[in-house]
Formats: C-alpha cells, structure tokens, sequence
C-alpha cells in the first residue's frame, strides 16, 4: 500500500513539473495572471470540458477571433506538444478551480 501511495505521489509531482516548468515562468514574464485567465474562460465556458476544450483549441491552433483577451490582433503563438498540454491543463484545471472549493 505505503508503495502505490509513493509511486502516485511522484506521477503528480512530475505533472507538477511540466507546469511549474513550462507554463508559469513564460505567463510571469509576459504578466499574465493564469488566475484571471482560467475564470474569464469558466465564465465563458461554463464547464471543464468546455474550458479545457477551447484552451486546448486555442493553444494548439491560435485565432484572435477566438481570444478572451486580445483586443489588438496580436496573440502569442505557444509552442507545446498537445500530450504535454494535455497534462498541464489538468494541472491549471486542479489548481484553479472552484467546484469543490467553496463551502
């Protein structure tokens, strides 16, 4: 038992590592607050399969005209393996979140 307790505790700080690593330093640098961005696409978006999909869609394949934020024309075109995506979205989705939260 104490074995499979440790050997999930190192698969969810590996994934802790891809986001820690990849994302949070670029959007520090760039001030973008994550916080503000993942409730902007919760109040859009309404669920967690809505919001890491169209994440998912617009980190892979930018549009402006998809952009919560960009007013100019200009985003930043991220470049992210989808698999590697996929694991820090729902690293940002367990972070962020509300549901189970508020009491």
């Amino acid at each position: 038992m104490g074995k499979i307790t440790l050997l999930c505790l190192l698969f969810l700080l590996s994934y802790a590592n891809i986001f820690e690593s990849k994302c949070l330093p670029c959007h520090r640098r760039k001030k973008a607050n994550l916080k503000v961005i993942f409730f902007n696409y919760l109040l859009y978006h309404s669920s967690e399969r809505r919001v890491k999909k169209a994440m998912r869609e617009f980190l892979l394949h930018p549009d402006p005209k998809k952009s919560l934020f960009v007013k100019d024309g200009s985003i930043y075109r991220h470049h992210i393996d989808p698999q590697i995506l996929e694991q820090a979205l729902k690293i940002y989705w367990e972070r962020y979140k509300v549901i189970g939260k508020i009491k």
